[in-house]
């Protein structure tokens, strides 16, 4: 597929005029690269004979990304440079010709392809084409051995017309590995963020944000934790991943001071905890591999990072948490409007009218202090008291015995692992709330194979602040 995109590296070489006679030819140039265009500085210069490998000269390039070779005497040369940013493109090293017939200067300039022509090469798409490629490799996280025949989804809504209107659908684009464990994904949009996994057969990565930016060539790698186990989880009917992928973090506040009792978990897998006195939490129950790390206090804004979860060896990451600032609910425009694809998700399922979904708006009029308190006198909901702070949720399974639903909290399962829901939510964050009491009204985004209901929780942060209204009245002042 890829063979690390061997010839693939632009090169373009002119020849100047020479300048005095001198007994040999000086060789001078510039090294650029064209995927991030910047100038590559420190890359190592290497010129040697073409019929003898042995004789060469060195240089390296300037911050500007220039060099200078001096003394080269007739003959054919061949010209190629190393730096560590062919590495992370996935590009060998690239090979000129340089043929010393005279004395003078001889300027070269040497060029990693832009990701306009890279997609070009391995996707074949126009020069007018919005779309990047995205290339990578995906390990197992246990012998870092590459996975042959794995496979690299990536999804992101789209606007599409339909029925004489605009609708957004989500669109995804998948890619299997080649037998060195490489993959080509090609068509995915540029100037946006997608979300991504690798997977094969049951085994599959966290979903990670995939930042894509316009320069329409993007590398990023998967490790799979091939040994993780699906196993019951107490508060409901469900498999969950567990592991032996470990992370050890640190949270702190915008001055550097420890913060206690955050919670920390790892998106689809192990066990959500709380930061200590220190501000040190532990995770040692997670599928390894490619994971999500996320960070929550009341109050705060959530973070998230991208984690790298090794079998057995703590991984170290470090979280800073910024107070959450107070900001008025984004104007939306009826005509013409853009709205956020998970918006646009929770306002479609809230037309079809198969649970009960509150706005903010309602959260708050419901309560003030505790999320769950909002559910009161919803059909198919009971709260029950629990030892510690804020309610339980209890639903009716299909056989009418109780259960406890399963959570989403931001489109994400959340296995709350003895925490209540009101610890890690306010109800002033909150932009929607979705009800689903009986397992016949899941909508398929939330299908489980469970015999209980599904409680969404959607916060202002994640929806960008955009006010979720009922599409089956007209809009209120906001």
């Amino acid at each position: 597929m890829m063979k690390r995109m061997a010839g693939v590296c632009a090169l373009w070489l002119a020849f100047g005029q020479p300048a005095e006679a001198q007994p040999a030819a000086r060789l001078r140039g510039v090294v650029y690269d064209s995927v991030s265009r910047a100038p590559l500085a420190n890359a190592a210069i290497r010129v040697f004979r073409s019929d003898n490998a042995g004789e060469g000269l060195d240089a390296r390039t300037d911050s500007t990304g220039a060099f200078s070779v001096p003394a080269l005497r007739a003959g054919t040369w061949l010209l190629s440079f190393l730096h560590p940013r062919l590495d992370s493109l996935r590009l060998e090293p690239p090979l000129a010709r340089v043929d010393v017939v005279e004395a003078g200067d001889i300027d070269v300039t040497l060029a990693v392809p832009s990701g306009a022509s890279l997609a070009r090469t391995l996707c074949g798409v126009t020069a007018d084409d919005s779309t990047a490629v995205v290339v990578g490799d995906v390990r197992d996280a246990a012998s870092r051995r590459a996975l042959a025949g794995a496979s690299v989804r990536a999804s992101w809504p789209e606007w599409v017309f339909a029925k004489n209107e605009m609708e957004r659908e989500l669109v995804a684009r998948v890619a299997r590995t080649d037998s060195t464990g490489q993959f080509v994904l090609c068509g995915v949009p540029q100037g946006t963020t997608v979300t991504a996994l690798a997977y094969a057969a049951s085994d599959s990565t966290g979903v990670i944000e995939l930042a894509i930016p316009s320069t329409e060539y993007v590398v990023a790698d998967f490790v799979l934790d091939r040994s993780a186990d699906f196993v019951k989880t107490d508060s409901a009917d469900a498999a969950w991943r567990r592991g032996t992928g470990a992370v050890r973090g640190r949270v702190t506040t915008a001055d550097g001071a420890p913060f206690t009792s955050a919670v920390a978990r790892v998106l689809g897998s192990g066990t959500a905890v709380r930061t200590d006195s220190s501000g040190v939490f532990r995770i040692s129950d997670a599928a390894a591999g490619t994971q999500t790390v996320e960070v929550r206090a009341v109050g705060y804004d959530p973070i998230r990072q991208r984690v790298e979860l090794v079998p057995g060896e703590p991984v170290a990451a470090a979280f800073t948490l910024e107070k959450s600032r107070v900001t008025l609910d984004t104007v939306r425009v009826v005509a013409g409007r853009k709205l956020p694809p998970d918006v646009e998700a929770i306002e479609r399922r809230w037309r079809r009218g198969l649970g009960t979904i509150l706005d903010g708006r309602t959260v708050r009029e419901r309560t003030s202090t505790n999320l769950t308190s909002a559910l009161w006198s919803i059909p198919g909901v009971r709260l029950g008291m629990r030892f510690g702070y804020g309610n339980t949720v209890y639903m009716r399974g299909n056989g009418g015995q109780e259960c406890i639903p399963i959570v989403y909290l931001d489109g994400f399962r959340f296995i709350t692992s003895g925490l209540s829901l009101d610890e890690i939510v306010p109800p002033s964050d909150v932009a929607a709330l979705e009800v689903y009491s009986r397992p016949m009204q899941r909508p398929a985004e939330f299908t489980e194979l469970n015999d209980c209901g599904v409680l969404a929780v959607w916060t202002t942060r994640f929806l960008g602040n955009i006010p979720v209204m009922d599409p089956r009245k007209k809009p209120r002042n906001r």
